[in-house]
């Protein structure tokens, strides 16, 4: 199903649009929530709300701004950074148990793209890689990320500029590989 079409059906609150949305999209948001909150539970929680937010607020969506996967990249990504900042939330997380840690259940496969992402940030300085990671992995804002780091506000938003660009030149080569995740760089720093 094309995107044009499957944003008309959920439009029109067709459910079948809605199962296949969930169904092409979701291990991509689930790892874009995950990232940010680290916590398996939490992510499946906040990828069925971003799920009720897509399908409530799809009349919202302008093709015009931004790819349909973009869009809801960046809902589940806010929606992530949300949870992560609720007091609850990082209580919780401070609470773990040692049991909770040592017998959780790996999660399953490395994905490919996990794979590629790990091998393009690799080639980076780590001063860039890990403005990089707190920004857009562990959903840090810039300021906090400048404060985390201790580095002034201006070298968390020149390290990040570069290390987008360093991104960028290597994907050069390897066309679409990452179009949608470089999309949603963009766009998070057209936001910030």
């Amino acid at each position: 199903m094309q995107a044009e079409e499957l944003v008309r059906r959920l439009k029109n609150q067709e459910e079948p649009a809605l199962a296949y949305l969930y169904e092409q999209y979701s291990g991509a948001l689930m790892g874009i929530i995950f990232r940010v909150l680290g916590n398996r539970e939490a992510a499946e929680d906040i990828l069925q709300k971003t799920m009720l937010k897509v399908w409530n607020s799809i009349g919202s969506f302008n093709p015009e701004k931004s790819s349909l996967y973009t869009w809801m990249a960046t809902i589940a990504r806010n929606s992530a950074i949300d949870k992560r900042r609720l007091k609850s939330f990082q209580n919780n997380e401070k609470t773990k148990t040692i049991d909770d840690l040592v017998y959780q259940p790996a999660g399953g496969q490395t994905s490919t793209a996990a794979i590629d992402v790990a091998r393009l940030t690799s080639k980076l300085e780590s001063k860039y890689k890990d403005v990089l990671d707190h920004i857009y992995l562990m959903g840090y804002t810039q300021k906090e990320t400048s404060e985390k780091l201790e580095i002034p506000l201006g070298t968390v938003k020149s390290r990040l500029r570069l290390a987008i660009k360093s991104i960028s030149e290597e994907l050069k080569d390897e066309k679409g590989l990452f179009f949608g995740f470089l999309l949603f760089i963009l766009l998070i720093l057209l936001m910030l």
